[in-house]
This record gives C-alpha cells, sequence and structure tokens, in this order.
C-alpha cells in the first residue's frame, strides 16, 4: 500500500510539472500579446529583390530559423535549396531546434552531412536522448544531448565562427529574451533548446536559461540588429489556427464516461504510462481521436505548439521579414526525431516553391 501511495504520490508531481508547463506558456503568449500592441514596427528594408539580386555578394542576407523540435529538421531542407540556389548566409539567428541545426551550419559543417546525421537517426538513438531524469526542474537532464551536441560543437565558440551566430534564450522566472551570441556554442544551443519541464533548465549567473521560442519563435529582430539587409524567415510550427473565423456551438448531454477517465488519479496514472515507456510506435497508424482520450503529453505539446504559432505569426506581422518560409509539418509530432527524411524533404519542396516564385 505505501509503494502505491508513493506512485500516486509521484504522478501527482509529473502532474504539477505538466500544468506548470501550460501555465507558464499561456502567460507569455499573453506577454507577446502585450508586447506586440505596444511596440512600434521597426524600420524595415522595402526593396524587392530579385532572384539573381538575391546571389549577390554584397547583399547581406540573414536566416531566422524558428524551434520545432523534430519538426525543425525541416530547416535542413531549407538551407540546401538556399546552397544550390546559389544564395549565400551571411548571419544566423535560431531559437530551440533552429539554434541547433544554425550553429551547426554556421559552424562549417556541410549541410549534406547534417542530411545524413538526420536521415540515420533512428527511433531508437532518438530515445537515447532523452532518457527519464526526473529531478525538480526537468524530466531529462540534458547529458545525452549535451554528449550528442559535443560531436557538432565540440569546444568552438560563437564568435569564432565563419557565420555569425546568435541563440535565443528565455528567463524560467520573468520571461525576459536573452541572445548568445559569444561563448560556448554548445553552452547556447542547450539553453536554447531547454523545453520547460521536458529538459533542466541550463543556470547563467543567477538565472534559469529555457527554451528561446517561448519569448521569440522566429528571430527575425535578432537577425536583423545583427546586420542582415534581407531577412529569410523559416517558421516550421504551424497550429493552422482559423484566426479570423469563430464557429458557435451548443454542447449538450456531456459524456459522464469521459468525465470519469479524467479523474486525477487515471491522469496521473496516464502521465507514468508515457514517460515509462521506453519504445516508440512509429508503424504510422493514426490515433482513433473520435474514442481514445488525449493523453496530457500530447494537450502539453499542443499548448506549447499553439502558443509559439500564433506568437510566430505575431512577429512576422510586426518584424516584416523580406520572405516567409513555412514548410508544412503537421504531420509531424515535435519528438519524432527519427522522421528526419520526411522533415528535410519537405522543407526543400517548400523553399524550392518559394525560390521558384522569385523567379
Amino acid at each position: 500500500m505505501t509503494h502505491l501511495n508513493n506512485n500516486f504520490g509521484n504522478n501527482i508531481k509529473k502532474l504539477i510539472l505538466f500544468l506548470f508547463c501550460f501555465i507558464f506558456t499561456t502567460n507569455t503568449y499573453l506577454e507577446a500579446v502585450n508586447f506586440t500592441q505596444n511596440k512600434k514596427s521597426p524600420k524595415v528594408n522595402k526593396a524587392n529583390y530579385t532572384y539573381d539580386q538575391l546571389k549577390d555578394n554584397n547583399l547581406k542576407i540573414g536566416l531566422a530559423l524558428s524551434g520545432g523540435a523534430a519538426k525543425g529538421l525541416a530547416h535542413i531542407g531549407v538551407i540546401k535549396a538556399l546552397e544550390e540556389a546559389g544564395i549565400k548566409i551571411d548571419y544566423i539567428a535560431g531559437s530551440s531546434m533552429g539554434a541547433l541545426v544554425g550553429a551547426a551550419y554556421a559552424s562549417g559543417i556541410p549541410i549534406d552531412t547534417l542530411e545524413k546525421i538526420a536521415i540515420n537517426t533512428d527511433w531508437k538513438t532518438s530515445m537515447k536522448l532523452f532518457v527519464p531524469g526526473l529531478s525538480t526542474s526537468g524530466l531529462i537532464n540534458g547529458k545525452k544531448v549535451e554528449e550528442f551536441l559535443y560531436k557538432f560543437y565540440d569546444d568552438k565558440r560563437i564568435e569564432d565562427l565563419p557565420i555569425p551566430f546568435a541563440a535565443t534564450a528565455s528567463d524560467i522566472d520573468t520571461g525576459k529574451l536573452y541572445v548568445i551570441n559569444k561563448g560556448s556554442l554548445l553552452n547556447a544551443v542547450r539553453a536554447s533548446i531547454s523545453i520547460p519541464i521536458v529538459f533542466t533548465p541550463v543556470k547563467y549567473k543567477d538565472m534559469l536559461l529555457v527554451d528561446g521560442g517561448l519569448v521569440d519563435p522566429v528571430p527575425i529582430d535578432v537577425v536583423r540588429e545583427m546586420g542582415a539587409d534581407y531577412i529569410i524567415a523559416v517558421h516550421v510550427i504551424h497550429a493552422m489556427l482559423s484566426s479570423d473565423e469563430k464557429e458557435y456551438i451548443e454542447i449538450v448531454n456531456s459524456d459522464s464516461s469521459r468525465e470519469r477517465q479524467f479523474t486525477l488519479k487515471n491522469i496521473a496514472n496516464k502521465i507514468s504510462e508515457y514517460i515509462d515507456k521506453d519504445t516508440v510506435e512509429a508503424d504510422g497508424k493514426e490515433h482513433d481521436k473520435q474514442n481514445q482520450v488525449p493523453k496530457i503529453i500530447e494537450i502539453s505539446q499542443n499548448t506549447l505548439r499553439i502558443v509559439q504559432d500564433v506568437i510566430a505569426q505575431l512577429q512576422i506581422e510586426l518584424y516584416k521579414p523580406d520572405l516567409v518560409i513555412e514548410p508544412d509539418t503537421r504531420n509531424i509530432n515535435l519528438y519524432e526525431f527519427y522522421r528526419g527524411k520526411d522533415a528535410i524533404e519537405i522543407g526543400y519542396k517548400e523553399a524550392m516553391k518559394v525560390l521558384g516564385n522569385l523567379k
């Protein structure tokens, strides 16, 4: 009985962590809306460059890469398309997964090498990076991820990279945005990818830094301040909201059987089952959404995805990048890192389509 009580107590703690994640992302969204409404749009370059002019070495091109976890592997396909088109990138700023991919490319790793690594990462390799190690500040301590990142970045420093680079991170206490443009490249990326609750934060002085995508999902403003004349923004997180349309509905005859499934104990057990799972269902089968209650983790993921997409759309409207590339990654879940081939192909095709329109 004591063992059961301890397990239930641990499950309640996990539930509280996910509820905290929901509250944090919601507050971040509200702050972003208020920020957008009160800040004047900055001066932007209004020149319309042709496809050939983008290949002019005198034009400084900046790349702003969004977060998106596994969806962010589409950035590799976008960069590959830009290279094939002869468009040279002079500055890169990234949030979360955009920081990981952008840092690797900025450090001189060929895009073909990044593509091979992503394609050869199967689900077993992915799961090894996400070994649970529950602490008071995150489900995963990130040691395995740091070991993986070290293979890319070694002891490189940001200020020594061939392409100027910056990563974004957020203070978990205040929501303040921090731009990391100096120091250890590995630590900068580790801070930028630290999704709250999933990864333990990175300590900096008296602050705890987490995912930069919470506040600045597409760092257009950052890459402009770095000196870019022309900004290409790549946004891979899509909630596909019909923000201009409202639908009025009436809810009747609530399903009491579903209500019973949402007792606190059952939710906690569902979380525990999900976290303790050591395999991934990669058979491509679709969920029966009508008969299956959404897992609490999926709800948390969708909350983060929707919030970041709304903030990203506000950013694009406010900062007005010169070119926006939005690969449709809706069919790739946030933690499906074993689907690198699919994500890269989606990014590549969308970038080629957008560049083709410029011609």
